[in-house]
């Protein structure tokens, strides 16, 4: 079961914010968190993401769940474990299409190149997957 810290974490790094595209940071969740009524400062987020704090306040973990949009059973120190994986999927699944949308994003970029710088990219991103001991195909 991941601690808070790595769920905290986990959910910070899968909500994007449309204005830009990336990941909030804590200090972009906080003053979200705070706009909606519920007082709290990025570094008491950062404590938590850190594992520095270990729990977290009935009253912070609302707000805390309100914005990431989970329950705020998942942000307990110990989860009911259907609730879990429940989540946890959802997240899986939602990371995968992430994924897919930035690889697709880079696809389209890539798209609008001479085939030989193509060719180029495709070899260097090669050399790089062997570099991390990957095989040569992402799927095999």
């Amino acid at each position: 079961m991941p601690h808070l810290a790595a769920r905290l974490k986990r959910l910070r790094e899968l909500t994007i914010n449309p204005e830009d595209g990336e990941p909030y940071s804590l200090r972009e969740v906080a003053a979200r968190i705070a706009a909606a009524g519920t007082p709290i400062t990025d570094a008491y987020l950062s404590q938590l993401e850190t594992g520095r704090r270990k729990s977290i306040s009935l009253d912070k973990a609302v707000g805390i769940a309100r914005f990431y949009g989970v329950p705020v059973e998942y942000l307990r120190d110990r989860p009911d474990p259907e609730l879990l994986e429940d989540v946890e999927s959802r997240m899986d699944l939602f990371e995968q299409v992430l994924r897919a949308r930035a690889e697709a994003a880079w696809f389209q970029r890539a798209g609008a190149l001479p085939p030989d710088a193509r060719r180029r990219i495709a070899r260097a991103i090669e050399a790089e997957r062997r570099r991390h001991g990957l095989p040569f195909r992402p799927d095999a």
